[in-house]
């Protein structure tokens, strides 16, 4: 059996299992972005998946610049300051960020002035030959075949098929209805599920890991500085059907990522979010003029 099959077919089990630890009370936020993190306890986890409908975003138009860029006609482009990002990692020894990115795209063989596609990426760090390594991969700019828009509603799995490593899998389940991007797919190679195995990950599967779901505002020039105010959104982002898998009693299970199994951070304030639940799905705006409005949740 391939341990993916072997994934998919994990037992469901509900409620609480003997000697779980835990979630953290409470993260630090790191500076830098506006962020949603829901993270989990340190754990023997192996691997998580959700359902993630992914964010209409809106720039903010006095947060720009202009930058080269080579592949277009002008050899510049207006980039944005503010870009949003959707990803899940699972960390042990490190930090791993993997998951999709906001990007120009290729259409018609010409790349698009504007952002218009959320393309995969992962992001790992591991130390090799006595030195740390802190890696940012993705898919190719001519693949669009693995192109996800705003609206989209993708299945995301994040495996530990293999100790110290991480697989993964991202599906497009339903298509977004939003005019703008099915006019963009419909210029796309046919979607095709990515599946990307061996993503270094040290500690994974061996010692206790986290898992973690993000939705944010990115901010270039700025990890790791204070988080600026922007009038920029992500908006219509949800997540539901998120689970967490180990083993237990010599199978593998999948469990329900309930809030006991997990903490949650709105950095750096709550008030640049919104976050409502129905129908056990977790509705996600993020709103960081709120703060200049003065909101209260």
């Amino acid at each position: 059996m391939s341990q993916t099959r072997r994934f998919s077919e994990a037992v469901l089990m509900d409620g609480f299992i003997e000697g779980e630890l835990p979630a953290d009370a409470f993260h630090p936020c790191f500076q830098g972005a506006w962020y949603y993190k829901v993270v989990s306890s340190c754990d023997m986890w192996l691997g998580m998946e959700g359902i993630c409908t992914l964010p209409l975003f809106f720039p903010d138009e006095s947060r720009k610049e202009i930058r080269k860029e080579p592949l277009l006609p002008s050899q510049e482009v207006v980039r944005f300051l503010d870009t949003p990002s959707v990803y899940v990692g699972g960390s042990s020894d490190y930090e791993t960020d993997i998951g999709f990115g906001w990007f120009h795209g290729m259409i018609d063989g010409q790349m698009t002035p504007k952002k218009i596609t959320f393309r995969p990426f992962w992001r790992t760090i591991y130390e090799e030959s006595g030195k740390e390594m802190n890696v940012y991969l993705g898919t190719k700019i001519d693949e669009t075949q693995y192109y996800f828009f705003p609206g989209d509603k993708v299945k995301i799995q994040l495996l530990c098929e293999h100790d110290n490593e991480l697989t993964f899998i991202a599906t497009l389940l339903e298509e977004t209805s939003i005019p703008e991007y099915r006019d963009y797919r419909a210029m796309c190679l046919p979607s095709q599920e990515l599946k990307v195995s061996h993503i270094k990950a040290p500690g994974n599967g061996i010692r206790p890991s986290r898992y973690k779901r993000v939705n944010a505002i990115d901010q270039y020039h700025n990890e790791g500085k204070p988080t600026q105010i922007t009038r920029a959104k992500a908006m219509y982002a949800s997540w539901e059907e998120v689970y967490l898998y180990r083993n237990f009693s010599d199978k593998l299970i999948k469990v329900p990522f309930y809030p006991r199994r997990y903490s949650t951070m709105q950095c750096p304030t709550s008030l640049g979010f919104q976050v409502e639940h129905a129908e056990n799905i977790e509705h996600i705006q993020i709103t960081p003029q709120r703060v200049l409005e003065g909101k209260q949740e």
